[in-house]
């Protein structure tokens, strides 16, 4: 960790990952796992070896390219977190094709946003996603879309996994000696992951090959230092892979990292707490939603959970408060550590050392990344003065995909990703976060960008205007909260107004906030929605009930 002139470098990696593309770090690390169990499915209490792994995903990839998958194309996976799901995303990488994990829980008013966005050739659904169907058959450049449940369906467009697999396996085609043939690193495509920002629907982050090998390498790092401590690892996740804290901090750092992950569709208390007993779970990695089930819950007395020794908190800040309150229930014999990063930068930029942390901190800057804090006019600030966060590395994104006025407004000129969040570096180089310039609302890790919602909101007939913010929420985080300008003479109702959102938008996004009518809408001259003002407005309505 070094500081020159107020800029914080994390210094070299200690071991460069020297690999043509990410499909090949891939793929040997799955060849030296062998037999080792990596991927066990806590609800179907199915597992896969680094073998199977090697084989499924392999499988995978031949007949994507027999079917005519090919460099840049884009490949969508619509579906909650399973086997299929690994082996889908590891071979469409193999074939330097496009990665697009896309949220199943979106409405098919924010999927058809998504997809005119990457323009997946094929999708691959579940029968939990089925009802998306007609939807996706709409699109012309979707081709072919995938069914991983059913055998025995087919229209123009749909086709069952085992017969795709079937029909498409071109036997000649080696996988091995394609992965090894490079790219250019850091602009070849991998992935490409929607991130709310800060106004409007989501955007495409495209996300490279060269950044995910250096996200992999980095967290390499610090494998020796958890297995002096810990020994051999196994660990549970929650977090849906077509969330980058899923897909990257999950599916791809654990498959490199020799780990065996249990992960589970979704979060199912006695199910999760179950499963820490059986599998013998040694680190968790959970939003602070979760962290304050567990210090909270009186199930844990029913379950034995003594092989827990690590706590990795990540998607939202965790209080220092709910730190120790969680510690305490564990008999301060438990690890909680945080990490603080963002879509825009592979994941995290920022991580808690186990020898280092300290209560409250999200950590250090990792190995190849810059970091500094400026003012509202760029001034670079030092120790212990608050303000934005900024990063610079081989982690930060190429882009937004088609959107160059949102990319150069988020990283300038000389390549620093400003991050919208306030925050600060004490003297030992530790980072600490305060606020958010950004006015995105985090419930439960997910992004809510308010402007999406007043948009939604203002379109139903009744409404005239509307202004969205987050109010406090001890076990979310934050809850979407909208005041209302009703049309003259309507007689709308809140319960009304909610139910709009709720068939019109994804789960997190639901006002369970409230609503409040007013008189208008707080705006500055120019239009624009003084957040601050409808935040103080809140704050005096709740004073007075």
């Amino acid at each position: 960790m070094s500081n020159n002139q107020n800029i914080i470098y994390g210094g070299d990696f200690e071991e460069s990952l020297d690999y043509p593309t990410v499909g090949a770090l891939l793929y040997d690390n799955f060849k030296d796992g062998g037999d080792k169990v990596a991927l066990i499915d806590g609800i179907k209490e199915e597992q896969w070896t680094f073998n199977d792994l090697l084989e499924q995903s392999v499988k995978v990839a031949k007949a994507l390219y027999d079917a005519g998958i090919r460099q840049n194309d884009v490949i969508s996976i619509l579906s909650e977190n399973r086997l299929e799901y690994a082996a889908i995303a590891y071979g469409t990488l193999y074939l330097n094709a496009i990665c697009a994990p896309t949220n199943f829980a979106y409405t098919e008013r924010e999927l058809e946003h998504t997809l005119n966005i990457t323009k997946p050739k094929f999708v691959f659904i579940s029968s939990s996603t089925k009802a998306l169907l007609p939807k996706l058959e709409q699109f012309d450049f979707v081709k072919q879309v995938i069914l991983l449940d059913d055998d025995n369906v087919s229209s123009d467009k749909l086709i069952s996994f085992k017969t795709f697999l079937n029909k498409y396996s071109n036997n000649s085609f080696n996988v091995e000696a394609f992965v090894r043939q490079p790219v250019k690193l850091f602009e070849q495509v991998a992935v490409i992951f929607m991130s709310s920002g800060t106004t409007g629907l989501p955007k495409g982050v495209e996300l490279t090959h060269g950044n995910l090998i250096a996200c992999i390498a980095s967290n390499l790092e610090r494998v020796p230092l958890g297995k002096s401590l810990f020994g051999n690892v196994t660990a549970l996740y929650i977090t849906p892979w077509f969330h980058v804290m899923g897909f990257m901090g999950k599916l791809l750092f654990t498959t490199t990292r020799e780990f065996t992950q249990v992960f589970l569709a979704k979060f199912i208390p006695k199910l999760y707490l179950k499963s820490i007993e059986k599998y013998k779970i040694l680190t968790i990695t959970v939003p602070p939603p979760v962290i304050l089930f567990l210090s909270k819950t009186p199930l844990l007395s029913n379950y034995d959970l003594s092989s827990l020794k690590l706590i990795f908190s990540g998607a939202a800040p965790l209080t220092k408060e709910l730190e120790e309150e969680v510690k305490k229930r564990f008999n301060d014999e438990i690890i909680v550590l945080q990490a603080y990063g963002q879509t825009e930068a592979t994941l995290g930029v920022l991580y808690s050392d186990v020898a280092t942390a300290k209560p409250g901190s999200v950590g250090q800057l990792v190995r190849g990344t810059y970091g500094k804090v400026v003012d509202s006019d760029g001034n670079i600030l030092g120790a212990n003065k608050v303000g934005e966060l900024c990063f610079k590395g081989p982690f930060i994104m190429k882009g937004y995909i088609d959107n160059v006025e949102a990319t150069s407004s988020t990283i300038d000129k000389d390549g620093w990703l400003h991050s919208g969040d306030l925050g600060y570096y004490d003297e030992d180089y530790q980072f600490f976060i305060v606020d958010r310039l950004k006015e995105l609302i985090k419930y439960k890790g997910y992004q809510v960008p308010p402007a999406e919602l007043e948009g939604l909101l203002s379109s139903h007939a009744k409404i005239r205007d509307a202004g969205v913010i987050g109010i406090p929420d001890e076990a979310a985080g934050e809850l979407p909260f909208a005041f209302i300008v009703k049309e003259e003479g309507s007689d709308l109702t809140e319960q009304e107004i909610k139910d709009f959102v709720a068939k019109n938008a994804s789960n997190p996004k639901w006002l369970r906030g409230g609503v409040k009518f007013i008189d208008a809408i707080p705006k500055n001259i120019t239009g624009k929605i003084l957040r601050r003002e409808m935040k103080e407005l809140y704050k005096t309505m709740k004073a007075k009930l």
